[in-house]
């Protein structure tokens, strides 16, 4: 059967139907029954769209159907896409829900989403979904794990969903139900993370996704991978795609639209190892995934010996020129280019290859700021690293910083250009991803360097910004410095909630992001801060605490920050210490301590952050200055509440936990460490 391709389950269908039942399409560390291994286990796309038809077949046959709402309560796992498409093939509403829920924030959102059935990914979160069963509405508990059978309660494991798709399966009915998706339909209600108040349920439809899915694949360099049809790139997923950052890049657009392979790994702490393990070809993350890789790879060279602390120096800069170069749409010069291929050949490539990132082509940075830095870094090692800005309620782009030909009408290209952009797509990421760097070859960086120096130089992308509006989006500044935009992917609505979806657009119709920013005089945007975060001092100067707390924490032994002053005369800070940094240091100097507590409060050591605080300072205007800080002994954390499951801080909740601290900031500043 022919499937649509203007929604999210026909484009799968159709997908996995061009893909065969050969190729494969998910990975994860589980078992046939979903119970936790050591070793990855691949499904291939035809075992996938099985197991998709057998699990809506059986909720069909659990009287699930059109309208009606099943959360999925899991990390990121191959059953999670499973689970979402077997809702979409009945005609259901999604409702992802973060992991790390706690259980009055669980019932509140099983509640509020009227969900008929919740998918669980372990036995403990099974058991979480029953004791908030009891007036929610909340028929159906299905664990991913096996051994929740017995179906009491309407607790039943995947596999006993699947079984009894198995006896009942009327594929016609389902192709059927699968066709009377629509664009308009609404296909997920995703809670927003809650940072300044209660989670509001944003609603998208299918053709939010379907243009957000094109959005993100509009740059010639990304939309050539998407044409390449033998070329399966390995993705690694580490973000939650219950989070729509996590669900749009990786999911829809390096799954469905790309044909990718998704290998699973939501345990942070085991992606060094699973890096090595895997080499993948495309990591999407946040910030402070590339400020440890780069800070972890400073911190290795500090160590080393002079000579090797020179090179690498020394390769810096090289890669500093070409990305500058980069930032304006510059041809690089041919001696400039040729030092920036020996920067690989010497330094670059043995890092990428020591990091299990030497058949990475891509990356992609989003959900904050990243700085200048790490920027140069990331791109100095051959890794097309992209920024992006975008919300719940946008799908997850408005902007996109992906390299783009600057002057270059890509819509009417003559042979030789397309030639070119050929051979760059050969080299920076079909040979690239099977590990071959282009400049260890010689015909390789003969190619590269011909396609660079004809039309590949006018590849542009700017650190500091998040890119231009995407296709299709209009954006514009309003008179307080909010970001104001429309398009086709922007929600339409928040469930339940008309007064709130009212209060979110403008008369004229155009979203209210929440977010302060400004456009260069190319269009390029740079995110200042959330409007709703911005201090004011007693003074009446406005501080946008953001931009702060990232020098903060660019600096070294420092881990995280949170800045503190609204309505205050001075600026202060929580400052969470980088402790293996720290550790190390204290070891080399000859400083004995008993644990982080201890650690925190030598003299020592808070005289080394204050080195790094005053040299922030020194930065910055005077009323933006940090004037005192308190280091803590623990860092912020999902599980202690002071972090959203995309790693904001919480900044009611840190300042309520913290009162104390900050209080003696203001209050009795004498014990603590003063910046200057």
């Amino acid at each position: 059967m022919a499937f649509r391709d203007d929604t999210l389950c026909g484009f799968f269908h159709t997908r996995a139907q061009e893909m065969g039942a050969a190729q494969p399409f998910l990975m994860g560390r589980f078992d046939a029954n979903g119970d936790p291994t050591d070793d990855f286990r691949t499904l291939t796309w035809g075992e996938t769209r099985q197991q998709v038809l057998e699990l809506a077949s059986g909720l069909m046959a659990l009287g699930i159907g059109r309208g009606d709402k099943v959360a999925i309560f899991s990390e990121s796992r191959p059953r999670w896409v499973i689970a979402d498409q077997a809702i979409q093939a009945v005609g259901g509403v999604e409702v992802p829900l973060y992991p790390t829920l706690s259980s009055d924030e669980l019932s509140y959102m099983i509640g509020d989403s009227e969900s008929r059935a919740v998918f669980c990914s372990t036995r403990d979160k099974a058991s979480m979904a029953r004791a908030v069963q009891p007036g929610t509405g909340l028929e159906f508990i299905i664990a991913m794990e096996s051994g929740e059978g017995g179906h009491e309660q309407g607790c039943y494991d995947f596999n006993d969903i699947m079984e009894m798709g198995r006896k009942n399966l009327d594929l016609t009915a389902l192709e059927e139900s699968i066709a009377l998706a629509r664009p308009g339909d609404v296909v997920s209600i995703i809670y927003t993370s809650g940072t300044t108040g209660r989670p509001k349920g944003a609603m998208l439809t299918h053709a939010n996704f379907m243009a957000a899915m094109e959005q993100f694949t509009d740059p010639t360099l990304i939309r050539r991978q998407a044409q390449d049809k033998d070329l399966h790139l390995l993705f690694l997923v580490h973000l939650p795609v219950c989070h729509v950052y996590g669900r749009s890049c990786d999911y829809h657009v390096g799954g469905l639209k790309q044909g990718g392979i998704l290998a699973f790994e939501p345990d942070f702490s085991r992606i060094p190892k699973t890096l090595l393990e895997l080499r993948p070809n495309v990591i999407i993350s946040i910030p402070r995934f590339f400020e440890k890789v780069y800070d972890q790879v400073t911190s290795m060279v500090s160590r080393q010996p002079g000579y090797v602390r020179k090179l690498f120096a020394w390769a810096m800069r090289q890669g500093e020129k070409f990305t500058d170069a980069m930032a304006k749409g510059e041809r690089l010069g041919m001696l400039d280019l040729f030092l920036f291929s020996q920067a690989n050949v010497l330094v670059f490539n043995r890092l990428r290859r020591e990091a299990g990132m030497d058949r990475l082509v891509m990356a992609g940075s989003g959900g904050g700021k990243l700085g200048k830095e790490v920027c140069t870094f990331i791109r100095s090692l051959g890794i097309q690293l992209t920024e992006g800005y975008g919300l719940t309620e946008t799908a997850a782009i408005l902007n996109y910083n992906a390299p783009e030909f600057s002057g270059l009408d890509t819509n009417n290209l003559s042979r030789f250009q397309k030639k070119m952009i050929d051979w760059t797509h050969d080299c920076m990421v079909r040979k690239q991803a099977q590990g071959k760097s282009p400049h260890t070859n010689p015909l390789r960086s003969l190619k590269l360097s011909m396609a660079y120096n004809t039309l590949a130089y006018r590849l542009q992308i700017k650190p500091g910004t998040v890119g231009k509006a995407v296709l299709g989006t209009q954006e514009k500044i309003a008179d307080d410095g909010e970001i104001l935009a429309r398009g086709p992917q922007i929600f339409t609505g928040y469930w339940k909630m008309p007064q709130e979806t009212g209060e979110s657009f403008t008369e004229d119709g155009w979203f209210m992001t929440g977010d302060i920013g400004r456009f260069d005089a190319e269009g390029f945007l740079e995110i200042t801060d959330r409007k709703k975060e911005l201090f004011v001092t007693s003074g009446g100067k406005n501080v946008a605490p953001h931009p702060i707390e990232l020098q903060v924490t660019g600096r070294p032994y420092i881990d995280q920050a949170c800045l503190t002053g609204d309505g205050e005369k001075y600026l202060t800070c929580l400052i969470v210490p980088d402790f293996p940094e720290l550790k190390r240091f204290a070891r080399k100097t000859g400083i004995s301590f008993t644990d982080h507590a201890d650690l925190v409060r030598r003299d020592e050591i808070r005289e080394l952050i204050q080195v790094q605080v005053s040299e922030v300072n020194k930065q910055l205007a005077r009323y933006e200055q940090i004037k005192y800080f308190t280091l803590l002994p623990r860092p912020f954390s999902v599980e202690g509440g002071e972090l959203t499951p995309t790693l904001k801080l919480k900044r009611r909740v840190i300042k309520e936990r913290f009162r104390e601290e900050i209080r003696g900031m203001y209050g009795t500043p004498s014990p603590r460490v003063e910046a200057g």
